[in-house]
């Protein structure tokens, strides 16, 4: 970990040696420690499972208030030279694309990515529940709608699902005949759910219909240890699948497993962004292919996971933290004290 120059914040990189790191930035009054080394923890492992000799990273700015904006920019320029040396951030909580913009233009990716990293993530989301439960039929619940759940609700109604009940922020809406894509991202682009409620017959609903609702795929996201151990047992989905990093806690993990749900590994199912960012020995993918590129990565290392799981690893999560340390091990690295789970 490192204090950030003249700047209230801090930024820790996972795995020594290493030319590049990346990870995710975000913003909060109190950013803590632990949570921003599990979320290095999680960059660490998507890049085990990509075969790729990046380490992870993660970034905390504290920020309040009316200073809210001049400590974003002060870290932003704190942030320049370790972005110049390798370091890769991209918007998380608290912040946004616009914030980062300086360290973007400087951290060597390519445009491609930073425009459609959204997209191109929802993308990788649904071929990841699609390897476990075929999209074809399903019918999908999304916990928290934000560009990334847009995202994967528009590549799984491509493919044949349904999405049948939405959540955002305090509003929630239920439809059994399906929610259109296009009215989704309407409804994400009003701020006060008016929106949202409007796209189903009923109107608004409670939130915790939809975590609770009788579909075959549950989509997770909306912050970091979002499902509980307790939370867990009303979850009656076939599988969850996250759009956001470490949405389910351990124990929450353990339950739905022994409830025969499957679990959808966070550091692989977002890692359909990935081989357009250039980060890795694969080429970037460029306007014309990024989408294939990322739903094809993510259902390959999805293949090779589910193939691991038996006797040793009973949830896919385990049995591709498994594969993650192997490639780890192979690499020389010294495995990381703790795997990335809440």
């Amino acid at each position: 970990m490192k204090r950030l120059d003249n700047a209230d914040g801090f930024v820790v990189t996972d795995l020594d040696g290493l030319d590049r790191h990346a990870g995710v930035a975000r913003c909060a009054p109190k950013v803590l420690a632990d949570s921003t080394w599990l979320l290095a923890r999680c960059a660490t492992y998507q890049f085990a499972s990509l075969g790729w000799d990046v380490g992870g990273a993660s970034v905390g700015i504290n920020a309040a208030g009316d200073g809210r904006a001049e400590a974003i920019a002060a870290a932003v320029q704190a942030l320049a030279e370790p972005v110049a040396a390798g370091l890769a951030l991209d918007a998380g909580r608290g912040l946004t694309d616009t914030d980062l913009s300086p360290l973007h233009a400087i951290d060597g990716r390519p445009d491609t990515f930073h425009t459609m990293r959204h997209e191109l993530t929802g993308i990788g989301v649904a071929a990841a529940a699609d390897s476990v439960r075929p999209l074809d039929g399903a019918t999908i619940a999304i916990e928290s709608l934000d560009p990334v759940s847009l995202a994967f609700a528009r590549a799984a109604t491509a493919g044949g699902a349904r999405v049948v009940a939405v959540a955002m922020a305090t509003s929630a809406v239920m439809d059994p005949t399906g929610i259109d894509p296009d009215a989704l991202a309407a409804a994400l682009a009003d701020p006060t759910g008016d929106a949202l409620a409007s796209l189903a017959p009923g109107g608004a609903t409670d939130t915790t219909a939809v975590t609770t609702a009788g579909v075959d795929i549950l989509a997770i996201g909306s912050k970091m240890s979002a499902v509980d151990h307790n939370a867990a047992t009303s979850i009656s989905a076939g599988v969850v699948v996250p759009t956001g990093w470490v949405p389910i806690t351990t124990r929450a993990l353990a339950v739905l497993t022994r409830q025969g749900v499957t679990v959808v590994p966070d550091f692989v199912a977002l890692a359909g962004a990935a081989p357009a960012s250039g980060l890795g020995p694969t080429p970037a993918a460029g306007d014309n292919d990024a989408a294939a590129a990322a739903a094809t990565t993510v259902a390959a290392i999805m293949a090779e996971v589910l193939a691991g799981v038996g006797d040793q690893w009973n949830s896919p999560v385990l049995a591709a933290c498994a594969r993650a340390e192997a490639f780890l091990i192979d690499r020389g690295h010294d495995l990381p004290t703790t795997r990335p789970l809440g």
